[in-house]
């Protein structure tokens, strides 16, 4: 039996929540590109058009997971990092807010062009409006960390910062052949594979090494 229409307020909220917790889970062992809004419905035994009432598309509904996100990991930052500590530790903590949420490095993985993309300009300005606390937050943190750095070392810092959290996903899961494979051609030479939250803790520590 199909759930009831959602009447009140309170429901009508209850249900997009329920609606983006089981999308989150399924999203977890699913491929993107095999989910669909559909398949959500139909797990939650709701009609397709109960779902499309509060999401139009299966792109606005991963850009609000998305946005959810981004707060929540803006939050973990702010608790992370309330004063100064060594640089190692900074990065550290950086990639860390990132990696605690499995479901946030797999959303950046994908989100530039098979969300925002397919969006249009007005859903967009208001997706990157509604997640500049974390941006504020970050630049706040390294404005903190490096209280001598030019605003445009920041500016750059955190750009790099944004792009390289969009691999994180990749990196982590690196099919076993593919390594194998590496291993053996050594396109990079003798460089081992490290643990993903090593590898990108040392690079955002050379790439901080210009925040001046």
């Amino acid at each position: 039996m199909g759930q009831k229409r959602a009447r009140t307020p309170q429901e009508i909220d209850d249900r997009k929540q329920l609606i983006l917790e089981r999308a989150k889970e399924l999203f977890l062992t699913t491929d993107y590109a095999d989910l669909t809004l559909v398949a959500i419905a139909k797990d939650l035994e709701l009609s397709r058009p109960a779902v499309y009432h509060y999401f139009r598309s299966k792109e606005e509904l991963f850009l609000a997971l998305l946005k959810e996100e981004y707060l929540a990991c803006e939050q973990r930052l702010q608790e992370a990092l309330p004063h100064r500590v060594s640089q190692e530790q900074f990065c550290q903590s950086l990639v860390d807010c990132s990696f605690d949420s499995p479901l946030f490095i797999k959303l950046l993985s994908l989100h530039a062009s098979a969300l925002e993309a397919k969006l249009g300009y007005d859903f967009t300005y208001q997706f990157k409006k509604d997640t500049l606390p974390f941006f504020k937050t970050i630049y706040h943190l390294i404005s903190q960390q490096f209280p001598q750095a030019s605003e445009a070392s920041i500016r750059l810092f955190m750009t790099q910062y944004n792009l390289l959290m969009t691999t994180c996903y990749q990196y982590s899961h690196i099919p076993d052949d593919q390594r194998q494979i590496m291993a053996k051609l050594k396109p990079f030479g003798d460089l081992p594979f490290l643990e993903a939250r090593q590898f990108f803790s040392q690079t955002l520590c050379s790439l901080i090494e210009k925040v001046q």
